[in-house]
């Protein structure tokens, strides 16, 4: 059976270099026409071979690197030069971990060199950084001396897709929240003191829900235009986890499962940004709940490891590979189109502003475990 980490394409392993190379560029860098329509056109353009080298590139394409040496990108694959992070996991390069079979530009790419053209959505998450970029590709097939090539445009839509889903996502839950109030207020209007005194607690949790949502929202939107401040101070372990557990005990995904602290949970005082940690690990417990079935039980815990403090939030469900491998892009969400703000939201904001990291595991038999990672102290 072939590893998961050793997903192929045809032809992947195979590169022109040398001569036959070098005859595949001086084919488009000697044309100058069409260097200058390809130039004329101001979206990303690049020629790609049918090893899926890069062999020709426009002037958007170039001032966008804003690298002058050309020999940079000739001979290059697509996410080798966008600095992909899968890009660089295997020696084969771009398009050929098991992250690419759902890569929107890989598919646009394969297809065009079989004369089929397409447009589709591509996220790439950078190795040097924690964001992602999001980009619609277009693929079209060029036959050119007896030799096949793919011209292959892409512009850059992150700023649309993000302003997108945190819309959706805002106003879906809001308005639920909102709702929600709105009726039970109704309702103990005309209720007897009994009936106010059993109904006053739900429509408090819903207030309290409505207000997270707001400053969750708040916090993300910050975070992402590099507005947020961070404010860190000395914080407990034990007690973040415990209040993080009773705030989620009540809330609708919670009903018919247990929230549990891991007998072994350790009580650490470390530094950190308390609003933030909880907006992070209150999405792993959130997600956790929302991916389990009634009857099961949400494990928290807390443990040093690698001189770092670890949170871990467990359920019982088991995340399919096809879903593992986009989980922390900002547009994919397994709960409907524009709900993909949860796991990369709190990647995100651990990355980039609690020097952290965020794993996780998966499996049948174990179930899925996220995992967020802390130094003690920022000095």
């Amino acid at each position: 059976m072939k590893n998961e980490n050793e997903f192929m394409f045809p032809a992947s392993e195979n590169l022109l270099s040398g001569a036959e190379l070098e005859s595949q560029i001086q084919l488009f860098s000697d044309n100058d026409l069409f260097a200058y329509l390809l130039d004329s056109v101001p979206s990303y353009l690049v020629v790609l071979n049918e090893y899926r080298q890069i062999i020709y590139i426009n002037k958007a394409f170039k001032d966008l690197s804003e690298i002058k040496d050309l020999d940079f990108f000739y001979g290059k694959r697509p996410g080798e030069v966008l600095n992909c992070k899968n890009a660089s996991l295997f020696p084969n390069g771009c398009g050929n971990t098991c992250f690419c079979s759902t890569c929107g530009a890989l598919k646009v790419i394969l297809s065009s060199l079989k004369g089929v053209e397409d447009v589709q959505e591509c996220r790439i998450t950078t190795k040097d950084t924690t964001e992602a970029i999001d980009l619609r590709v277009w693929g079209r097939q060029l036959k050119l001396n007896g030799q096949i090539f793919s011209v292959f445009s892409f512009v850059d839509i992150s700023h649309e897709k993000r302003r997108y889903a945190l819309e959706r996502i805002f106003f879906h839950d809001v308005i639920n929240y909102a709702g929600a109030l709105s009726s039970y207020i109704d309702i103990l209007k005309d209720s007897s003191a009994e009936e106010i005194l059993n109904m006053a607690p739900i429509a408090s949790e819903l207030t309290r829900n409505l207000l997270e949502e707001i400053k969750a929202q708040r916090a993300l939107t910050e975070a992402e235009s590099a507005e947020l401040i961070v404010n860190f101070i000395t914080c407990n372990s034990l007690k973040l986890i415990q209040n993080l557990s009773v705030l989620y005990k009540y809330r609708s995904s919670s009903e018919g499962k247990k929230i549990e602290i891991d007998p072994d949970c350790m009580e650490i005082n470390f530094t950190t940004d308390e609003l933030l940690i909880s907006r992070v690990l209150g999405n792993m417990i959130k997600n956790a709940l929302e991916s389990s079935d009634r009857g099961s039980r949400i494990l928290i815990n807390c443990k040093v490891s690698n001189d770092k403090i670890q949170f871990s939030v467990n359920n019982p469900g088991y995340i399919p590979l096809t879903i593992q491998y986009q989980i922390f892009q900002r547009s994919f969400s397994t709960k409907g189109l524009g709900r993909g703000l949860g796991t990369y939201g709190m990647k995100f904001i651990t990355e980039r502003y609690l020097k952290g990291n965020v794993f996780f595991t998966s499996s049948e038999n174990e179930g899925t475990t996220f995992t967020a990672e802390y130094p003690f102290d920022y000095n």
